[in-house]
């Protein structure tokens, strides 16, 4: 019916002549002011950014909104039978379980709010596109610097307060332990004050760093600062249940390292906002350390953040110094590796490429830092565990963990560092490599994969010296050692043929087009191959340790199977056919790359 009226009534925009169309008032566009302009602008690069880089950032900066905002209501939901057992249960949900509970919101959003704010580490002050393109314009530095502060207040609470709205509305309404209104209140304040802690923490930090060490020292420990808060985060975060399991005794412990521990903090606000005066007294302590902290923080963030944008600024227009190359350390180094692995000119070439590009860009360094922080925070979360004694906490390690350790970490590497090589960098010059090489064949990109395999055993090496003195007992004796090794160095070797047995660019040079089945092929390798890899490999560790001749075996079996992956992979590279990207296609030779993009 409405399909008819809307055919015989009268058109909504008319055909009008041109006379009557100039005639016309037209509507008063919304006039908005330079400052609104700045600050829309500052806002779109935290959203929009190299960190983004992609074929579709909104559908990455939507995604991403989604899994961190989504454990908020998946935990409320996973905890209604606790509190509404089947059938119904008579007794309420315990006091302690109940303070687990709120442990987790409480480190959710100082884990998330930490991790955000050093993952967008580079944007949090001005970089060289804002000095040198906003700098010029008729705009007053002070009116340039608080439209920085200000979208970068609306950013965090964005974030802050989108990753916290499901689990502050529906645990609340699943809990129904407490007046909706007055649990809604008490989980918004400690939650709300968690993350705006861990974010003015490293905003803090990177202010202080800046006015004291200036910004080419700076510049140079970021990847070390990026990869160690982010391992600290996630092992928090991956530690969660060791800690809700004796949360009771660590709280009551009396423990120092229980009192300078964030998290616990502003359980004691949430505690302390939901029990009242009757909340347990170390509750009340933790909660006063947990707001006279949030007020030191803020404090030295607004003291130190003016100071640091000033110089930050000043640094970038007058130019940073020249850095001193570590030639003399490298070099020795290089004149090994020529002789031994690197015997082709074409795999030095991309080894040495990946080694001087892989920490130049704002994306690769993120992700390397993330790469590293994650690792390490598995190995830990799988390795230590925390025992409360009489005089305090323990930690200890555990057996299994220990052998476990070692395949974990090559698996975070070798996987972690491949998804960074095959990040595109700036491809406008990779048409220097298709002059230069051709099509890329087996040689060249065995440089990556030495790369790779060079760094999984390195690290891998190391953690199994370090784990030799920090072990049990039972695993310090030299076949364990020797056991370990023949493993560091067997899967160091395997899986980077595994990883990179499909890949046919260069590193840093191809721009991947995410596909449908990358989500389920992730899923396989992370949460089902890698699981098992560990299993084998921890299963089959006192076999190797058991005799000489199980270890020889055990080389030999690693020595083969390099061998058949690498001649395999060498048939498939030959045999295969690149396909040129359209717009790499287009670009070259004509305009070779040079045009801006």
């Amino acid at each position: 019916m409405s399909s008819w009226v809307g055919l015989f009534g009268t058109p909504k925009n008319p055909v009008q002549s041109l006379a009557v169309q100039a005639g016309a008032v037209a509507r008063p566009r919304r006039r908005q002011n330079q400052f609104g302009v700045l600050v829309g602008h500052l806002l779109y690069r935290f959203f929009h950014n190299e960190l983004l880089a992609s074929d579709d950032e909104t559908k990455r900066v939507m995604l991403m909104g989604y899994a961190v905002a989504l454990p908020g209501l998946l935990v409320a939901l996973f905890l209604y039978p606790a509190y509404h057992a089947f059938p119904p249960n008579p007794y309420p949900r315990p006091y302690w379980p109940q303070a687990c509970d709120h442990y987790f919101y409480v480190m959710y959003s100082f884990v998330i709010m930490g991790a955000a704010t050093v993952y967008e580490w580079d944007l949090l002050f001005p970089d060289l596109l804002d000095v040198f393109v906003l700098s010029p314009l008729p705009i007053a530095k002070e009116r340039l610097f608080f439209a920085r502060v200000l979208a970068l207040v609306i950013f965090l609470s964005l974030v802050l307060v989108g990753t916290s709205i499901l689990g502050m509305i529906f645990l609340p309404l699943v809990a129904e332990q407490h007046s909706f209104f007055w649990h809604i209140f008490g989980h918004a304040i400690a939650v709300l004050m968690s993350g705006a802690f861990a974010a003015g923490t490293f905003l803090a930090l990177q202010g202080i760093l800046l006015n004291v060490v200036g910004e080419n020292i700076f510049r140079r420990i970021t990847p070390v600062l990026q990869g160690g808060s982010m391992m600290v985060l996630l092992a928090i975060l991956l530690l969660e249940p060791t800690f809700t399991q004796s949360l009771a005794a660590l709280i009551n412990s009396g423990s120092p390292a229980v009192r300078w521990f964030p998290p616990f903090w502003f359980l004691g606000v949430y505690e302390r906002i939901m029990v009242g005066p009757a909340a347990l007294p170390v509750f009340h302590s933790l909660a006063w350390m947990g707001c006279l902290a949030l007020v030191v923080v803020i404090a030295l963030t607004v003291l130190t953040y003016p100071l640091a944008y000033r110089r930050r600024v000043k640094q970038l227009i007058e130019g940073a110094r020249a850095a001193r190359s570590g030639q003399r350390i490298s070099l020795p180094v290089d004149k090994v590796l020529h002789a031994t692995w690197l015997r082709r000119p074409q795999q030095r070439a991309v080894f040495h490429f990946v080694s001087q590009t892989i920490l130049r860009y704002q994306r690769q360094r993120v992700m390397v830092a993330l790469i590293s922080g994650l690792s390490l925070a598995l190995v830990l979360a799988e390795l230590v565990v925390v025992r409360v004694t009489p005089g305090g906490i323990r930690p200890a390690l555990l057996t299994g963990g220990v052998r476990a350790a070692i395949p974990i970490l090559i698996f975070c590497t070798v996987a972690g560092l491949g998804s960074v090589l095959s990040a595109a960098a700036d491809r406008r010059g990779t048409w220097l490599f298709s002059t230069i090489l051709g099509r890329p064949r087996a040689v060249p990109l065995s440089g990556a994969r030495l790369w790779i395999t060079m760094w999984a055993m390195t690290l891998s090496v190391a953690a199994v010296l370090v784990l030799h003195r920090l072990s049990p007992e039972s695993l310090q004796s030299n076949r364990v050692l020797i056991g370990q090794l023949v493993v560091a160095f067997g899967l160091s070797l395997l899986l980077p043929d595994i990883f990179l047995f499909h890949v046919r660019t260069l590193p840093f040079t191809h721009l991947h087009k995410s596909v449908i089945t990358d989500v389920p092929l992730a899923i396989v390798r992370y949460f089902v191959l890698f699981p098992i890899m560990v299993m084998i490999v921890v299963g089959n560790e006192p076999w190797i340790e058991a005799s000489p001749r199980h270890m020889v075996q055990s080389v030999l079996v690693f020595a083969v199977a390099h061998l058949l992956l690498r001649d395999a992979q060498v048939q498939s590279v030959e045999r295969s056919v690149i396909d040129t990207a359209p717009d790499e296609a287009d670009e070259f030779p004509q305009s070779l790359g040079l045009r801006d993009a």
